[in-house]
């Protein structure tokens, strides 16, 4: 489900799902995260890449329709998956850097969310549509209010709206734009910037700036699984979902 290399000091962790629009699934998600403890274990990787691979998209989140669906214990392991792969890249002392190509969207976008910087294609998008598409955004708006602030939040989850490189680097979303083609060059400089400073000093002062932010997530983990399941309970004499309005191309 991943790919892994090393170009010099960087792990470059390219994810490999068999839709190109890279799921993120129970099988991909311990796929990361078993690719990222690796390389924050490794002592000769000084710094992480993690990558769509190219013409795919680094993560279109998930399945709306089967999360529309899940209740009881399915909608805990969920949000558990969830919270436990963000914290295992904000648990990485080294310095991690998001390549983003295509769409990040939803827990795709949020997963984004979790690296030290994010380089995106001048082509690609992220969005947050999981209020048009009938689910809860809790996780989502913890983070983003973590992340970017109140206002910001509101505004991306209530709109739902795409938005291209340029809208992204106005919200501070991200770092760096460049083309497709330079992505991967881009972002190992990125990366390769922040592995310049000591070692120790980075660590210690990532896991500084990290800790409240995990402190957010937690908080969240337990609101985020009762909405899900409250959402669920109350459609119970629905006749089934509408089918997810999104589409990716």
């Amino acid at each position: 489900m991943v790919l892994e290399e090393n170009i010099g000091s960087v792990r470059l962790i390219t994810l490999n799902h068999y839709s190109k629009y890279n799921i993120l699934n129970e099988e991909l998600k311990i796929a990361i995260k078993n690719a990222l403890i690796a390389a924050e274990h490794d002592d000769t990787v000084k710094s992480l890449v993690v990558y769509g691979g190219a013409n795919r998209s680094f993560s279109a989140g998930g399945n709306y329709n089967e999360i529309k669906k899940m209740s009881g214990e399915a909608a805990e392991r969920w949000v558990d998956g969830l919270v436990e792969l963000y914290r295992t890249v904000l648990e990485v002392n080294k310095p991690t850097v998001a390549a983003v190509d295509g769409y990040a969207i939803g827990i795709g976008f949020q997963f984004a969310l979790m690296f030290d910087r994010r380089v995106m294609a001048a082509d690609a998008c992220f969005v947050m549509p999981e209020l048009k598409q009938g689910v809860c955004c809790s996780l989502g708006a913890a983070i983003l209010h973590f992340t970017h602030g109140y206002t910001t939040m509101q505004d991306i989850i209530y709109r739902c709206s795409v938005m291209d490189a340029g809208r992204c680097l106005e919200y501070r979303l991200i770092n760096q734009i460049t083309d497709r083609e330079l992505l991967v060059s881009a972002a190992i400089g990125q990366a390769n910037l922040l592995a310049a400073y000591q070692r120790a000093v980075f660590g210690h002062t990532k896991r500084a700036m990290n800790k409240p932010f995990i402190q957010a997530l937690e908080q969240s983990r337990q609101e985020s699984k009762s909405m899900q399941k409250s959402v669920v309970a109350s459609q119970v004499n629905k006749q089934g979902a509408q089918p997810s309005s999104l589409k990716i191309t």
